[in-house]
């Protein structure tokens, strides 16, 4: 980052013209990031004719949907200069409350409520830890990780919720399987998702303190920025977006799942960010370079599977990227 990255936001023009730089100025690397995605793209379209098919595209960004809901409670996170470890298991504990609730007979908009304000719940009393009581955002998301997931199998007994109501049934369905003008409905939903956290970002004080406190806290403090404040708000708003990314996941599945979190799907929150361009110092990045990452992993992974590629290979390779992107991040911070 440059030497405006790190200026208090009370400092005026200047600094606002630098943050909107940060958001959504395109540099070298996001140019080549998008212009790598196209190489891709047409690699995976030459080996594979199935690639750039209307229906493989669709299943896609169906599947990236639930990712990009997650990346977006990430790159908060990481604007901040922390991070959030407990997204995974907030989609568990999510999927196996909100699935109760409905099994219970109190329909699928009470049990939608009721997994949006569990997750909403989990991340407020981390961003609490973070905010009020100085812990280590590390230690703090670690923590409640293991709590939700221990949450989950605990009130399920490690058993799945299955046999929900015909009515809650057809919505999910349609919301999990169905589509409205011929787009998925997962990736509508995304589409707003993108919309609001670009305005929020962009255009909200609390998006502007969010990069603030993540270029330099101290600055921002002095600045009059309560950054205990924000921070509670940065992994309160993680929590919320974990949750719907979870109902959107519940829904695919037709059931509570207390292990549906679980596996690969928090590092994919995490990998795609960063493949993004958004700074593991924070202070830096945008809602569009974490949808330009979770492209990148995402079709990426499809096009070695339509090659019958090795999983093993497939992390490897995903591996490599993250270790790359990193390092271009770490460069562009010493201003090589």
């Amino acid at each position: 980052m440059g030497s405006q990255t790190n200026q208090p936001l009370g400092a005026g023009a200047t600094v606002q013209d630098s943050f909107r730089r940060r958001v959504v100025g395109f540099r070298w690397e996001n140019l080549f990031l998008f212009f790598a995605f196209l190489v891709m793209c047409g690699i995976f379209s030459a080996l594979s004719p199935a690639f750039l098919t209307v229906q493989n595209i669709l299943n896609v960004l169906r599947q990236s949907s639930v990712v990009f809901f997650l990346a977006s409670g990430q790159t908060f996170a990481l604007l901040s200069a922390g991070i959030d470890l407990s997204q995974g298991s907030i989609v568990s504990l999510v999927s196996v409350m909100s699935a109760d609730v409905m099994m219970r007979g109190f329909g699928f908009f009470p049990g939608v409520l009721a997994g949006m304000a569990i997750g909403t719940a989990c991340g407020l009393f981390t961003g609490l830890w973070v905010g009020k009581a100085r812990l280590n955002p590390f230690i703090a998301t670690l923590g409640m990780n293991y709590i939700a997931a221990g949450v989950a199998l605990l009130y399920t007994g490690g058993e799945p919720i299955s046999g929900l109501p015909s009515d809650c049934l057809s919505v999910m369905g349609w919301i999990g399987e169905g589509h409205f003008l011929g787009i998925p409905v997962p990736v509508i939903f995304a589409g707003i998702n993108l919309a609001i956290m670009y305005l929020f970002l962009n255009r909200t004080r609390l998006g502007r303190y969010i990069y603030s406190i993540g270029g330099n806290q101290e600055a921002a403090v002095v600045s009059g920025i309560n950054a205990s404040r924000v921070k509670i708000w940065v992994y309160t708003l993680s929590g919320l977006l974990s949750a719907i990314g979870g109902l959107i996941l519940t829904s695919r599945c037709i059931s509570g799942q207390p292990i549906l979190g679980g596996g690969t799907l928090l590092l994919e929150s995490l990998g795609a960010v960063v493949i993004g361009g958004t700074s593991l110092f924070g202070g830096e990045g945008g809602i569009f370079r974490t949808l330009l990452g979770v492209m990148i992993m995402s079709f990426g992974i499809n096009g070695l599977n339509l090659l019958a590629t090795s999983t093993y290979l497939q992390d490897v390779v995903v591996g490599v990227i993250i270790i790359v992107s990193v390092w271009i991040g770490i460069l562009r911070r010493k201003g090589v």
